[in-house]
């Protein structure tokens, strides 16, 4: 049906936000610099933001809810597609939360070419990186932590 097609082609869109890998730039040989992380999870959250708002709205319940009717197989599948965006959506929000704490230094770091005056920025930096170690729900493994060092 036409309302199966739609769900595919939501699946799809959908599967290919949550598949975006902040590991990706280190797996392809490339070194990101902290910036790029920062970057990669404020638009990882506002996809994840706009597909939530949109799964919300009436136009999509209103799909899923005659496809539950017309008995199909690709409801059960969506719904739990619907929770792997929400639980993404908390990761990436609460990453963003943390890691843009941590802009204002990088950007400072990044534009300051006094080397004798970058140690004043480590001490602060290292204390923040400490906090989002210590206080981060998502962001607290090596696996993450790494690209910010």
């Amino acid at each position: 049906s036409l309302l199966e097609a739609a769900i595919i082609t939501w699946t799809k869109q959908i599967k290919n936000v949550l598949k975006q890998d902040p590991e990706s730039e280190l797996k392809a040989g490339r070194h990101p610099t902290p910036d790029v992380e920062i970057e990669f999870w404020k638009n990882k959250a506002n996809n994840l933001n706009s597909i939530f708002e949109q799964l919300q709205g009436k136009r999509i319940r209103r799909v899923l809810r005659a496809l539950d009717q017309a008995k199909s197989t690709y409801c059960t599948t969506f719904a739990r597609l619907c929770k792997e965006v929400f639980a993404a959506r908390l990761e990436a929000n609460d990453n963003m939360k943390h890691l843009h704490t941590l802009e204002d230094s990088f950007n400072k770091l990044n534009a300051n070419d006094d080397f004798p005056r970058l140690q004043e920025l480590f001490r602060p930096m290292l204390h923040i990186l400490l906090l989002i170690w210590k206080n981060s729900k998502y962001y607290n493994t090596p696996a993450r932590f790494v690209v910010l060092m």
